[in-house]
């Protein structure tokens, strides 16, 4: 079975990373009290619930805990706080939260949080490197100095196999998923031949992303 992933909170950045978990391939269980919201994404994931996150026994019902990793994309900073303290509590030790200021960084680390994001920095990097690179399609920081990329194959990488490529070795660089056409490849095998043009999900270090994009930048 694959991993299953929450997101509890829909605005813009909690929206977005539900479904490109889904996009990969991931089971998503979206949380959110606004009706709206949910029914907006409802669609795009495996399942998606109206609930108060703040409440622990609406959310056990909801099935979180059958989520190995959440993430707590809650604009508000006490709801923010409560509801990682209730998956603490539930057990679960892999919670990504979203934080709006440096104090709520602070205290999201202290109750335990051990991923805590900004989105709004992360958008302006994103920016930067859509514009420096053709081949970078998107880009999400899932922590201070590892990245999640969205690459599309260049000439340079076409034809030939993740095998050959030695991407790991060479780069510290891990391929999680391909997209080619309207299929996703999840975790593709050695053999697997890269083609012009395919979408590459591949997670690494920031600096061994940028040594990548040197080699294969056209």
């Amino acid at each position: 079975m694959k991993k299953q992933f929450g997101v509890i909170g829909l605005g813009r950045f909690g929206t977005a990373v539900a479904k490109n978990l889904e996009k990969l391939g991931y089971p998503v269980l979206a949380i959110d009290t606004d009706p709206k919201l949910v029914d907006a994404v409802k669609e795009y994931v495996s399942f998606a619930d109206i609930v108060d996150a703040t409440n622990p026994d609406a959310l056990a019902a909801a099935g979180i805990k059958n989520c190995e990793t959440v993430i707590v994309a809650v604009g508000d900073i006490e709801s923010s706080i409560l509801i990682s303290l209730i998956l603490e509590e539930f057990g679960i030790n892999n919670i990504i939260a979203k934080a709006t200021s440096d104090v709520h960084e602070r205290v999201l680390r202290k109750i335990g949080v051990k991923e805590v994001v900004f989105p709004e920095a992360d958008m302006g990097i994103r920016v930067v490197n859509r514009l420096t690179s053709a081949n970078i399609l998107d880009y999400i920081s899932i922590s201070a100095d590892v990245d999640l990329i969205e690459y599309k194959a260049s000439k340079k990488l076409a034809n030939q196999s993740l095998k050959d490529l030695a991407l790991r070795n060479r780069f510290g660089i891990n391929i999680i998923a391909i997209k080619r056409d309207d299929n996703v490849i999840v975790s593709p095998s050695a053999d697997e031949l890269i083609l012009e043009g395919d979408e590459l999900f591949f997670i690494g270090k920031t600096p061994d992303i940028l040594v990548f994009k040197k080699e294969f930048e056209e």
